[in-house]
């Protein structure tokens, strides 16, 4: 209760701080994007819609705040679950900084949408920028699990390990490969579990629900 009350006071000491540095200087792009992004994140999503398209007016000749303030409205449609209009505003990022994350987070948009094709293009796409990351592998993964190509996943996986092999999910990810394909060890599913062990057995149910549709491909083949 009293973490909640901190929290809520560096929230509202945070908004008051980037009112103030608009009030003094009604150019600072920067500062309207923190402020949506902030209030985006405390879950005030229709107050970040209303000033993201206020600040878009705003600054209409400033390319370099117009690509930063679609960003940031596909990030608020995104968390508001309205992913056709993320992806509307996402798309208009032209700034090679942002241009990574926001093809990204077109992947994930498609993704979370099952529709693993399309998030398949964007998260190629994005996995052969000069910035790809991390994350970007792993969505990578999970969408070719989704499409039940075990080959390409465990790559994707493979890259992610690469840039951090103790990530949890990279080694799950790959380890549960291990187990569909019955490979002859598992080392990505012992240090999953030895990482986090409550989360390990959260995901458990993955496993159960990919082996159930392998064993029902090769009955079917």
């Amino acid at each position: 209760m009293v973490e909640e009350k901190d929290e809520e006071n560096k929230l509202q000491a945070d908004m008051h701080q980037l009112v103030e540095l608009i009030q003094k200087d009604e150019n600072n792009w920067r500062a309207y994007v923190d402020l949506v992004n902030l209030l985006a994140t405390s879950e005030n999503l229709v107050e970040a819609e209303e000033l993201g398209l206020k600040s878009l007016a705003l600054f209409k000749e400033d390319q370099v705040a117009q690509d930063n303030l679609h960003y940031t409205l596909g990030n608020v449609y995104y968390l508001a679950g309205s992913y056709e209009r993320a992806n509307e505003f996402f798309q208009l990022v032209t700034d090679e900084q942002l241009k990574y994350d926001a093809v990204m987070m077109q992947a994930q948009t498609w993704y979370n949408q099952q529709n693993y094709q399309k998030a398949l293009v964007y998260a190629l796409t994005g996995t052969e920028m000069p910035e790809t990351d991390l994350a970007g592998f792993i969505l990578l993964g999970n969408i070719w699990l989704s499409l039940e190509n075990m080959e390409q996943a465990a790559s994707a996986f493979e890259q992610a390990l690469s840039f951090d092999e103790n990530n949890f999910d990279a080694n799950f990810g790959r380890g549960l490969i291990a187990t569909v394909l019955k490979e002859a060890s598992n080392p990505w599913f012992k240090r999953a579990q030895a990482l986090d062990e409550k989360h390990f057995e959260q995901q458990a149910g993955q496993l159960d629900a990919l082996t159930q549709i392998m064993m029902g491909n090769d009955t079917n083949e």
